[in-house]
């Protein structure tokens, strides 16, 4: 063991510069992983702008991406503005089309109603009419009343 350490004692120098060395070789490493992911957002980031109808480029008024970033922006809350007016807009036909689907249901309702007592007034009209021999004028607004027609004026 003590040869080991008179060893590393000695060799002392060569071992810092090779940790030196290594250390080195790693920032160099990740220095150059670090460019090639600025220049990738760099251009997601031209990419995303054109698409956007913007610039990523600098004015002389505004950094680089400012004008680029404020497009975005605006077509952001366009697509919120858009998406919550269609479901207004969304909410509001099925509450009509349920409302007339509800007054359609009590129209039916209604008409089914007039078309079982049109039918029971005009079996009452027939028995009435079996029984005197008569076909009258109650008959014949029976009669209409069954068809849907309106009963004679006299």
């Amino acid at each position: 063991m003590t040869k080991l350490f008179s060893w590393l004692k000695a060799e002392l120098g060569f071992l810092v510069l090779l940790a030196v060395a290594g250390v080195g070789a790693w920032q160099y490493v990740e220095a150059q992983r670090t460019g090639a992911d600025r220049d990738d957002a760099i251009a997601r980031a031209t990419t995303i702008c054109a698409r956007a109808g913007s610039d990523w480029s600098a004015t002389e008024k505004d950094k680089r991406g400012a004008l680029c970033l404020a497009k975005v922006r605006d077509l952001a809350d366009f697509r919120t503005a858009a998406a919550d007016e269609s479901a207004r807009a969304m909410a509001a036909a099925m509450a009509a089309a349920q409302d007339r689907t509800l007054k359609d249901n009590q129209a039916a309702r209604a008409a089914a109603e007039a078309a079982r007592a049109a039918a029971t007034r005009m079996e009452a009209a027939d028995a009435e009419a079996e029984r005197r021999n008569l076909v009258d004028r109650e008959w014949f607004a029976a009669v209409n009343g069954v068809a849907g027609l309106r009963p004679p004026n006299r």
